[in-house]
């Protein structure tokens, strides 16, 4: 529904506007990836996979615009055709999605991850995220750090191995002795 007509009104999408698409497109991707509402906008998309509503508006666009330039010049384009170059043009929006993740200072964590592998990532046919490994890559969880920065706990440290003063995704997944059970 947020696309509808996307073709004709992408020319006239303002920063002001791209960021309603943003918030609410947001709180869905938060949903899909059973994260908490801590998590960055940036972050839960790419663990959704789900590119940005601007990115896709500007695909839906580009498409309509070449078909519209293939018709003017008197050509009708096969579907076989007209979804080659939905592909390319998609795969332009992805590398500038990549961009975005790459400069994003939001869920850098989670972004830093999986730009690199992002076209995979988002086609991907297996696997799903479950909480758990949304908490340890989003590092919004249950790791002292981030209950302590949120004002849940007094204190960084791990409650599993009482060896480390400050409780983040990495310590948990690298040394922490006591959480074996989320490997």
């Amino acid at each position: 529904m947020a696309l509808y007509g996307a073709p004709v009104w992408y020319g006239a999408l303002s920063g002001d506007n791209a960021l309603l698409l943003r918030r609410a497109q947001r709180v869905l991707a938060v949903r899909v990836i059973r994260g908490y509402r801590t998590v960055s906008a940036e972050a839960a998309l790419a663990l959704a996979g789900s590119m940005p509503w601007d990115l896709d508006a500007l695909v839906l666009a580009a498409v309509y615009k070449w078909r519209g330039d293939q018709r003017s010049q008197g050509q009708r384009p096969a579907p076989r055709e007209v979804e080659a170059e939905r592909l390319r043009i998609e795969e332009d929006a992805v590398a500038r999605w990549r961009e975005r993740l790459v400069n994003s200072t939001a869920g850098r964590r989670t972004t830093g991850a999986i730009a690199p592998t992002l076209s995979e990532w988002v086609r991907r046919q297996h696997g799903r995220l479950t909480f758990r490994a949304t908490q340890v890559l989003s590092d919004h969880g249950c790791f002292g750090a981030y209950l302590a920065m949120i004002g849940r706990e007094p204190t960084a440290e791990c409650h599993h191995c009482h060896r480390c003063d400050r409780d983040t995704a990495q310590h948990t997944l690298a040394s922490c002795l006591g959480c074996w059970w989320i490997i």
